[in-house]
Formats: structure tokens, C-alpha cells, sequence
């Protein structure tokens, strides 16, 4: 047995197992354009592959392998990121899916790599046995109050495009100081998440989803933005930033994008904010924990420790 980067047909045949587990609504071709996208990309082309444990032609185990830098406690370390285990129905309940994470674990760590990073939907038990722990991890409903005079505040918003992101990569540097783990986040690294998501709503039935991209800016620079997805289940903050610490910008936008629709209720999204960042046109509705498990394991006797008391900061954009 060997782990390989898959690609071409054992790729395809990959997908073929996949697909019916996180197709998204979408049909099997739009599948595969969807995953070669994101590995087209200018991040993905660098950062992503799938690997598969193999025995001769046959697919036994594969997951997604990502390369990223966190910062834990201030220090950038390397990071792995796993994502997508798949065993095929036949090669089940023979241990391959851990034979393939213990080589790739043990890989990342001859790289250089500090910690593993995963997201479980199979909880945590399975994990934890691989000595993964558990980060914890709130996300929020949110609702838009509306301006003072029930209109669109005086707001300069703009769609936002490629060019903005080097200043959107200062804003949300700023929420990782003093954070027990955050994620290093380029302009490629959150072009790839805006691109992700785009890729995915291009690719399903008109009008499933959305993506929309807006920034206000200021002597023409943004100096604030959201990124807002609708999705079967709503509407989704997947990302957002501001340099006034209170996020007062970020908050106009919404209103902005809440009068749009002057007659329909409240605007409400799922969203995840840090901790210090709570622009004063919104209120919380309600707390609940992350639908995904987020988890992490130290690699090597030279890890950095986690600082337990310090924030996780990862936006909904990043999520794998």
C-alpha cells in the first residue's frame, strides 16, 4: 500500500464515491468542475490535493490535504488541514481510512508541520482516538437593526473585487493579536474561499445560491467589507472586517443591504464574529455550537502549546 496525489481518472473515480455524500445539490459533472476549480485556483494550484492510500489500481482510503500557516499564541507554525475521508463501501471496516491519516499525519510532521487541523461530521470520538482535540467553537444568529430613519445609511458600498483583498488581508489581521490560533490568511488564501463558494453557486440550479462580495471604502480604499451567502438553509456572514475596532462600517453595509427590501422582515444571518467584534447595528439573537467539530493535533515534540484560554478565530469563509 502507498499514498499517491490523485488525479485523472483515479480522481474521477474518487469523486464517484464522494459525490453522493457532499454533492451540495449540484449534479455529478458540475461535482467534478467544482473540485478541479478549487485546485485551479491560485491558492489551490499551491495548497490543495487529494491523496489516496492505494493498493496497485485500487482506491482504499482518500481525503483532502491542505497546506496552510496558523498562528498559535502570535508564532507562525505550518499547517495541515484534512478534510473529506472517504473509504469506498467495499474497502470499509478494515482500518485503511486511519492507515492513510496516520501516514499523512506522520508526513506533515516530517514537513515541518506544527499541528493537523480537521473539521468532523462524525463527531469526535473517532478523532480524539488520533489524538486530536477538540477547539471549541460558537457561531451566532445575528439580526441587521434597521437605520434611524428605517433607510439605507450614508454608506459608500461597492461590490468588491480582486484588488481589494491586500486590504482586506491588514483588516483581518488584526482580529488574530492575542488569539490562542488563527489562520495566516493571504490574498490567495481568502480569494480561494470567495472563489469556493462562487464556484459552487455558479455551478447549481439558478437561484439556489448566492454569493455577494461588498466593501465601503474610504479615499478609495476599502476600509471595510462582508462577504454574504444565500443558501438553502438562509443567509450566511461567511466573512467580514473593519478598521474601526467597533465595526461600525461593517454594520452600515448590512443596513445597506437589509434596506434593499425596505418590506421584508428583519434581516437575519448565520454568522461568526470574534469575540471584541460586535457592530452596534446588530444584535445576537442566539448563541449555539458550530454545526462542524472543529479539532486539532500537535505534531512533534517542538508544537507550540495552545493557549486555552485564548480565542480560535476562523471565519465561516475558511471552513473546509
Amino acid at each position: 500500500m502507498s499514498v499517491i496525489t490523485a488525479t485523472g481518472a483515479t480522481l474521477e473515480h474518487i469523486l464517484d464515491g464522494t459525490y453522493p455524500i457532499w454533492n451540495e445539490g449540484i449534479s455529478r459533472e458540475a461535482y467534478s468542475r467544482w473540485n478541479l476549480g478549487q485546485m485551479a485556483t491560485p491558492w489551490g494550484r499551491e495548497h490543495l490535493r487529494r491523496v489516496a492510500l492505494v493498493d496497485g489500481d485500487q482506491v482504499l482510503a482518500s481525503a483532502k490535504r491542505y497546506d496552510f500557516v496558523g498562528h498559535f499564541g502570535g508564532d507562525p507554525v505550518p499547517v495541515m488541514g484534512i478534510g473529506a475521508v472517504f473509504t469506498p463501501g467495499e474497502s470499509r471496516g478494515r482500518g485503511h481510512a486511519r492507515t492513510l491519516l496516520e501516514q499523512m499525519l506522520a508526513d506533515a510532521s516530517a514537513r515541518g508541520c506544527g499541528f493537523a487541523l480537521l473539521f468532523s461530521e462524525i463527531g469526535a470520538p473517532y478523532y480524539e482516538k488520533l489524538g486530536f482535540q477538540v477547539l471549541p467553537r460558537q457561531t451566532h444568529l445575528i439580526e441587521v437593526l434597521p437605520g434611524r430613519r428605517g433607510g439605507a445609511p450614508a454608506t459608500l458600498v461597492r461590490s468588491g473585487d480582486a484588488s481589494d483583498l491586500p486590504a482586506i488581508v491588514e483588516i483581518t489581521a488584526r482580529y488574530r493579536e492575542g488569539s490562542a490560533f488563527a489562520l495566516d490568511r493571504t490574498s490567495d488564501l481568502i480569494g480561494f474561499g470567495l472563489a469556493r463558494r462562487r464556484l459552487l453557486a455558479g455551478l447549481g440550479p439558478p437561484g439556489l445560491r448566492e454569493v455577494e462580495f461588498f466593501v465601503a471604502e474610504e479615499a478609495q480604499r476599502a476600509v471595510a467589507y462582508v462577504i454574504v451567502t444565500r443558501v438553502p438553509q438562509g443567509l450566511v456572514l461567511e466573512d467580514c472586517g473593519d478598521r474601526d475596532p467597533a465595526g461600525a462600517r461593517v454594520g452600515a453595509i448590512l443596513q445597506v443591504l437589509a434596506a434593499r427590501e425596505p418590506s421584508a422582515p428583519a434581516m437575519r444571518l448565520h454568522a461568526w464574529l470574534p469575540r471584541s467584534f460586535r457592530p452596534p447595528q446588530i444584535r445576537i439573537v442566539h448563541d449555539q455550537a458550530a454545526s462542524e467539530i472543529m479539532m486539532v493535533r500537535p505534531l512533534g515534540s517542538r508544537s507550540p502549546t495552545l493557549d486555552e484560554a485564548g480565542e480560535t478565530i476562523y471565519w465561516n469563509l475558511d471552513v473546509f
